[in-house]
């Protein structure tokens, strides 16, 4: 209790205090607020909040133990750990990155209202008389919507509205209706131009979006190493503990035995003391294997986070399992051809390369001069109502001037070709360079990283190997240490050998029992190493890591 407490004030400040409600989803994450709260925090501020410890929370434990198998052990934690609440995250962050690439796709709507109003002293113009002063009230209404093509081309449609009224003798329409619909498209024709180039930034968010997957897939792969290794170290510590136990009891019947025989005067005093030495030796020992044991299990309960009760330190766990001493079939070169297809970190290098390369070919089509074929055309209309006395052929109101508008009598159109050619072009050859060495560095990397995952393939095959052989060879250890150790005891009752004899021979036996408990320890781990390396760890234990289900993009983004 005392070795939890400790560890308690310990991680006081390193683990946050489970809330309900704490832990979010994905799609949580999307939604946006309402825009009345925001206006409200614009002018009263944002608060600031950080999370508060009471020493009552602090003080709380899970006092019950769940009882668990290795696989249900490992979904518990995948379920609970905080560690891989932040990779679980990642691949839906990076989701939301090949969004916002793929939004240069959505269509802007603007509106622009503006409202002129002037008043100006009149001159002689044309009349020789002196003209009164002269007002202008001129209100415009402005309609746009922009989109870009996949194309490359920018696409604008405006519609125009304008209403003017003029103090000017000659204006005849008081007010005056001009609406105009305006239609105009930029193509590039070689540099930024093709629909390959334009979505390119979408395929390399869409790969860093599989990287991050995949990222999360190793991450949660080696959570189930750590996992296999804490419970495995508890069963571990837990066997170990019996051993020191059984040390200690063999100690303690050693120890009666020879104060007996100091008593018959079998035997000199001083054996007591030398039995006593053991004793303590051992209970030392005892002592170092129960505090290995409370560490094992508050490693395993924090790296598993149950926790019902809401409390600080969560529920403690029990293994169900056993570790196996069952022989694992090997096949060198399953394993390697497993390990190059299937670990996802080789799969994440070659997305990785896969960027590079679009990387450079984006930089290489920027070394091309821009030439853009601008085309534009517009239709007019215009109507008002007449001044008194005068004539006109457009009178009418707004919508008449949008009939005139839609008959097209009133028209203007414009094509022409911009061209840009940089002098020199340095600032695109240097990113094109850069771009060359980085896939260069990429593809070095996936080399590297094939020759270290094969060399770990090989470490873990072998390890296997090298751990069962130890199982057995410690087995045998065990077994003749049992039997000298029974031998030795039948001569000591009959004074053939001493009593430092039979003490030797319990600490080979109890050497033996350990180096046995660690052998199959490491036999188990080993094989969880080697399916891992292989990346096959995930499938074992029937986990599917999946990234976001994919919305269909708007039918505007795909053209």
């Amino acid at each position: 209790m005392k070795f939890q407490l400790a560890l308690v004030l310990v991680a006081a400040f390193l683990l946050a205090p489970p809330q309900p409600g704490e832990s979010a989803e994905p799609q949580d994450f999307r939604e946006t607020p309402n825009p009345l709260r925001l206006l409200a925090d614009q002018w009263s501020g944002y608060p600031e909040t950080s999370p508060t410890y009471s020493l009552e929370f602090l003080r709380s434990v899970d006092s019950e133990t769940a009882h668990m198998s290795l696989k249900e052990a490992i979904l518990t934690a995948l379920k609970n750990n905080p560690g891989i609440e932040v990779e679980r995250l990642e691949p839906f962050r990076a989701a939301e990155q090949t969004g916002i690439e793929k939004s240069i796709f959505d269509p802007v709507f603007m509106f622009d209202f503006k409202k002129r109003y002037s008043i100006t002293p009149g001159g002689f113009g044309a009349s020789p008389f002196f003209q009164p002063i002269q007002t202008v009230d001129s209100r415009d209404y402005d309609f746009t919507l922009r989109k870009l093509l996949r194309t490359g081309a920018s696409l604008e449609i405006s519609l125009l509205n304008n209403r003017l009224e003029n103090s000017v003798p000659n204006q005849v329409l008081r007010p005056a209706y001009q609406p105009q619909m305006q239609f105009s498209v930029t193509q590039p024709l070689l540099r930024d131009f093709g629909w390959g180039l334009t979505t390119i930034f979408v395929r390399i968010a869409e790969n860093h979006e599989g990287i991050s997957l995949l990222g999360y897939q190793a991450q949660v792969a080696r959570l189930i190493q750590q996992i296999t290794q804490k419970y495995w170290g508890l069963v571990f510590a837990q066997e170990n503990l019996m051993i020191q136990k059984k040390g200690v009891e063999w100690a303690e019947a050693l120890l009666k035995s020879v104060q007996a025989r100091v008593r018959a005067g079998a035997l000199a005093p001083v054996a007591v003391i030398e039995a006593q030495a053991e004793r303590a030796r051992r209970e030392g020992q005892l002592i170092a294997a129960e505090n290995d044991l409370d560490f094992a299990r508050t490693d395993l309960r924090l790296a598993l986070n149950l926790n019902p009760k809401k409390t600080f330190l969560p529920r403690s766990i029990q293994p169900s399992e056993t570790p196996s001493v069952e022989p694992y079939p090997l096949n060198r070169a399953a394993s390697f051809e497993s390990a190059l297809t299937r670990r996802p970190e080789i799969i994440s290098a070659g997305l990785a390369v896969q960027n590079q390369s679009l990387h450079s070919r984006y930089a290489e089509n920027q070394l091309l001069p821009r030439v853009d074929l601008k085309v534009g055309a517009g239709i007019t209309g215009l109507a008002g109502r007449l001044k008194p006395g005068a004539s006109s052929p457009f009178p009418g109101n707004y919508w008449n001037a949008l009939d005139r508008m839609g008959g097209g009598d009133s028209y203007h159109y414009s094509i022409g070709v911009a061209l840009q050619i940089p002098l020199g072009n340095a600032q695109a050859r240097s990113k094109y360079a850069q771009a060359r060495i980085e896939l260069g560095q990429a593809r070095a990397r996936r080399r590297d990283l094939v020759s270290q995952i094969t060399l770990e393939v090989e470490k873990a095959v072998g390890d296997v190997e090298a751990h069962f052989k130890r199982i057995q060879s410690t087995r045998r250890a065990r077994a003749l240490a049992e039997e000298n150790l029974r031998g030795q005891e039948k001569r000591f009752e009959v004074g053939l050998v001493t009593q430092k004899d039979v003490i030797d021979f319990q600490s080979k036996l109890l050497d033996a029992q350990g180096a046995e408990l660690r052998a199959t320890t490491d036999y188990n781990n080993s094989i969880t190493t080697l399916w891992r390396a292989e990346g096959t760890l995930l499938s074992r234990y029937d986990i599917k890591v999946e990234g976001q289900d994919k919305e269909p993009d708007p039918w505007w983004a795909r053209f």
